[in-house]
């Protein structure tokens, strides 16, 4: 099977193989994040054919890389995802947190244990929307 592709549809190939790879190679020592790395290579090794000046051969490590022109767009869209992330994340157990010190003193049926996670993550969201994590504070002391 042949694909073929336009040097635009090649860069946001390039992009997404990228994307991919930053969430892949985080589990550095499995068969599969070897076998994403040596796919990322075989695009990257692409972009002559595309006359794409993104990336470029790194003497140092023998591998092909984005060229710094290229990876600070790249970067940037990892960094909005992985504080969306981040913000989604904690907003999620600082509603569990809360939720199970409710059910201390209240009992709630599996609906409204549900409509209630929903609304002190929703509370959650919206504080960090407003302030960040400013105003969070951990108590160091237990």
């Amino acid at each position: 099977m042949n694909i073929h592709l336009k040097r635009e549809q090649y860069e946001t190939l390039l992009k997404l193989v990228q994307y991919g790879y930053w969430v892949a190679s985080s589990d550095q020592g499995t068969n599969e994040a070897q076998a994403f790395g040596e796919m990322e290579q075989y695009i990257l090794s692409l972009a002559k054919d595309f006359s794409f000046d993104g990336v470029e051969w790194d003497e140092e490590y023998n591998l092909y890389d984005v060229a710094a022109t290229c990876k600070n767009g790249i970067q940037q869209v990892i960094d909005q995802y992985e504080e969306m992330v981040f913000k989604d994340k904690l907003a999620y157990y600082l509603a569990r947190r809360d939720l199970a010190r409710e059910m201390t003193e209240h009992v709630y049926d599996e609906e409204r244990a549900f409509e209630r996670i929903v609304e002190l993550e929703e509370d959650y969201h919206l504080h960090l929307e407003k302030h960040g994590v400013n105003h969070l504070q951990i108590d160091k002391t237990k």
